[in-house]
């Protein structure tokens, strides 16, 4: 995945896993959860969510080509927000613009029609608009430090929606309250954010339903998460959790060029008993924060992670095959390496030549759709759909 200012990353968090002091030692060392608890929640429904991201720059060829029955959840990526810590790039799309409203762009009623004519296809799906993201979400350290601000953003979120029918609820991808990684140039955090991030979405969840009232529809609220230890003592999920009907652990993205080492960034496992960097210590530390495991998505990467110049201490001179690091799906088989699988971790990569690519492969996907099962999870979904040649999506069926 190439990662622009608007696509989702972990940059510049990398922590070691402690194991909770309520959890069992061999909890800790297995590093698995054994017991199964799935209560009710919002987002119970009758299939699995088998969920993807869309990016608004690849183009709507990929909703037209769906089939029915494919996904239960479409996240539309992304909707960005005028007014202080906007982006550069939307400059004009801002000018004359209200504080804190969404910037207009010609794809978004593109995509509304589009999605419009998949949900007469396939009404099951549900399809949400997704604000903020890598590097595009700057406005909101600004818009939830205030009830003005975070009234003002509910306002233009929810007009949005009435203007474009195509869509059924918003997904907030806050990169990352406490800390937004200096994403564009400007260090900006505050350790009030967490509280914060709560308060905007029990003010985003009241004005969802007061919409729904309005047009005979419910509105789903979601939000896109970075599952590490440090990030998650910033937020309080089991709080924040009661306003929302998903949370989609972007189980991804733990290695990459900001990482100093060579890594898998999408393991079902961690390597180590103290590593938070998998979609099993994802699991663990969001239940012992209180969020529901059947609220909880599980994250697949439709695209690897790749590193050249590999040293036996785990350095490596550069990422590869690009600046970035990564590869779509689709392109991984041209790579021609060697194949390995990792026990440890259940996770799949490509070695060879002084090169590592870490990816989810159709065998890594399935053993996480069988974890997501076992542990009572949503379901899974994925970043993002133009990467896969479809190989990915089927091993996504429940």
């Amino acid at each position: 995945m190439v990662m622009t200012a608007q696509e989702h990353s972990h940059r510049g968090i990398e922590t070691p896993r402690q194991c909770k002091p309520f959890l069992s030692v061999a909890l800790c060392l297995c590093g698995f959860v054994l017991s199964l608890w799935a209560g009710p929640s919002a987002a119970d429904t009758a299939r699995p969510v088998v969920g993807t991201y869309i990016l608004a720059e690849r183009g709507v060829g990929v909703v037209e080509q769906l089939k029915p029955g494919r996904v239960t959840h479409l996240l539309y990526a992304f909707l960005l927000i005028c007014g202080e810590g906007q982006r550069p790039q939307d400059k004009d799309a801002c000018a004359d613009r209200p504080a804190f409203s969404i910037a207009p762009h010609a794809d978004q009623d593109i995509f509304s029609a589009a999605f419009e004519r998949l949900k007469a296809r396939d009404p099951q799906v549900q399809v949400l608009a997704s604000v903020g993201g890598w590097g595009g979400s700057d406005p909101f350290f600004h818009l939830a430090a205030t009830a003005q601000g975070r009234a003002a953003f509910v306002q233009h979120a929810l007009a949005w929606l009435r203007a474009h029918p195509g869509f059924d609820g918003l997904d907030i991808d806050w990169e990352h309250p406490g800390s937004n990684g200096a994403a564009n140039g400007v260090p900006l955090g505050s350790p009030d954010d967490g509280e914060r991030f709560v308060q905007l979405l029990q003010d985003l969840r009241a004005g969802l339903d007061g919409l729904g009232r309005e047009t005979g529809r419910r509105y789903a609220l979601t939000v896109a998460i970075n599952t590490t230890q440090e990030q998650l003592r910033r937020m309080p999920m089991g709080r924040a959790a009661q306003s929302l009907d998903l949370v989609f652990m972007m189980t991804y993205d733990f290695a990459g060029p900001w990482t100093p080492r060579v890594g898998h960034h999408t393991p079902l496992r961690s390597a180590r008993p103290d590593d938070d960097r998998s979609l099993t210590a994802a699991t663990i530390d969001l239940r012992a924060a209180g969020v529901p495991p059947g609220k909880l998505v599980a994250g697949v990467a439709m695209y690897g992670r790749g590193f050249d110049g590999v040293k036996p201490d785990g350095h490596y001179a550069k990422p590869w095959p690009n600046d970035d690091g990564s590869v779509a799906y689709k392109d991984i088989a041209a790579l021609k390496l060697t194949r390995q699988f990792d026990r440890r971790t259940q996770a799949w990569s490509l070695v060879g030549k002084g090169r590592y690519v870490g990816y989810d492969d159709p065998r890594a996907v399935r053993a996480k759709v069988a974890f997501a099962k076992q542990q009572g999870l949503a379901g899974v979904f994925a970043w993002e759909l133009s990467q896969d040649n479809g190989e990915i999506l089927d091993a996504m069926q429940p």
